[in-house]
């Protein structure tokens, strides 16, 4: 990881008492206060992106992107209503890594990229019913056109909230599969094994 993002992590949060009265200046105009506000808040973008999965580059642009929703939500926190900024932004956070992920991936709606496809689903042979019929709906196949998740939740007679759950336990589970791979293989720059 990053040694900035590291940092950030690492920092120790504001108290309830330091943030009221910071909060209180940056709403008077004081843009030190304000800017204090913002770096204190980075933790939680950080321990967003994180919690969405995100890593490596993507990671430091969805950073970026989460700092955006941030920046929004503390020029929008009031103390006053007795919640600290980290759960006032969160959802603030969510929104902007969620937007700046769909226009990463050229997403207009929730379906996946059709380049994704493999015409061999070997892959899905070791995967239990549910997610297998899950993966398949979703990111299509001969017979079968890519599907958003609301399409797979009507099809499967399940909650949209089931078919995201059951998606990303069989992401997990081939990423597992596919590392188990990766390490097996020649090195890069290496001969292949005789």
């Amino acid at each position: 990881m990053d040694p900035y993002l590291r940092r950030l992590l690492t920092q120790t949060p504001l108290t309830a008492d330091e943030e009221w009265q910071l909060a209180r200046l940056a709403r008077g105009g004081d843009a030190e206060a304000r800017a204090a506000l913002i770096v204190s808040g980075m933790r939680s973008v950080v321990q967003r992106a994180l919690l969405l999965g995100l890593r490596d580059d993507l990671l430091r642009d969805g950073v970026q992107a989460g700092a955006i929703g941030l920046i929004r939500a503390v020029d929008r926190f009031d103390p006053a209503r007795g919640v600290r900024l980290a759960t006032y932004a969160w959802s603030w956070i969510g929104a902007a890594l969620r937007t700046e992920r769909q226009q990463e991936i050229g997403l207009v709606e929730d379906r996946p990229d059709p380049r994704l496809r493999d015409e061999t689903w070997t892959w899905l042979d070791g995967l239990a019913p549910p997610m297998r019929d899950v993966v398949r709906l979703r990111f299509g196949d001969d017979v079968v056109p890519a599907m958003t998740r609301r399409e797979v939740a009507r099809r499967l007679d399940l909650s949209e909230s089931r078919v995201r759950t059951i998606e990303a336990e069989a992401m997990r589970h081939l990423r597992g599969r596919l590392a188990r791979i990766g390490h097996c293989a020649a090195p890069s720059g290496g001969a292949d094994p005789p």
